[in-house]
């Protein structure tokens, strides 16, 4: 009997055309890919408990950690006085962009440009695939020495603990206004983070499936007061060969989910030199 660790074409002996004979060695595997496979697999189980001790939900959001250390705190509310520089922030902003683009109809809309560029606001990034968080993880650091971290949200769960059974669509929910809830805490003062469906502003945006969270008044918003709609889970340095080459597979390169000559120039560099 062949044995079952070898897949063999052989060669016909009919009147069909011959056929080379492959053979593939399943067991032909190196000590390091293996223990790297078995920890990437290890990840996806765990991936898939964090989704079910979230009761698996009907939408689920992740987001790439390149430090497993860092905490769900987005980046302007890691600064001193952070609400009083948020106005400031979007002022400035706002008048500078006129010069590069068209003023844009809702103020949620220049938030979403502000995140995009890397000016410091309440938003935290997220995406509806978890391919593209991963991809966020490792193409934030080439070394993969260290261990990362995904995170596994509920974003209705979250929503729930403010009063909202529902993602809220920006800019289309006219009735949640950015200045009004969050410069003038009105109706009320939020305190707890919210999840926010950004319209296809970008090419980005619809290139990595993303949407947003909206940090409260409590910076450390998650960790207090929302634990309960979010799983951890540790991406281990030994997983990070094998989860390259599941980007590899699924096509999620720099130029896929920056779709623009920064993103471009970014992939041209790590293809050649890396």
């Amino acid at each position: 009997m062949a044995s079952l660790s070898s897949i063999s074409m052989a060669e016909s002996h009919s009147s069909m055309p011959a056929m080379r004979t492959v053979t593939v060695n399943l067991h032909k595997k190196k000590n390091s890919a293996c223990a790297s496979m078995s920890a990437w697999s290890e990840f996806l189980d765990q991936v898939r408990d964090a989704e079910q001790d979230l009761g698996n939900p009907t939408e689920t959001w992740y987001r790439g950690h390149s430090d497993h250390g860092w905490n769900l705190v987005p980046s302007l509310p890691r600064e001193a006085d952070w609400e009083k520089k948020e106005k400031a922030l979007f002022i400035e902003f706002t008048k500078s962009a006129t010069r590069l683009f068209d003023r844009r109809t809702s103020d949620w809309e220049t938030l979403f440009d502000m995140q995009h560029y890397w000016v410091p606001t309440r938003l935290l990034d997220w995406t509806t695939v978890m391919g593209v968080a991963i991809a966020f993880i490792l193409y934030s650091d080439y070394s993969d020495s260290d261990d990362s971290a995904l995170f596994v949200l509920d974003p209705i769960a979250l929503n729930r603990l403010s009063g909202r059974d529902d993602v809220i669509n920006l800019p289309e929910d006219k009735s949640f206004d950015y200045k009004s809830m969050y410069w003038e805490n009105r109706p009320v003062k939020i305190e707890k983070p919210l999840a926010i469906r950004p319209g296809p502003q970008s090419d980005r945006l619809v290139a990595q499936k993303g949407v947003f969270t909206v940090a409260g008044s409590l910076p450390t918003g998650f960790e207090s007061a929302a634990s309960e709609t979010f799983r951890k889970v540790i991406l281990p340095s030994a997983a990070k060969p094998e989860a390259r080459e599941f980007l590899r597979w699924a096509n999620l390169d720099e130029y896929t989910i920056y779709p623009d000559i920064v993103g471009m120039a970014r992939h041209i560099k790590h293809k050649i030199l890396y």
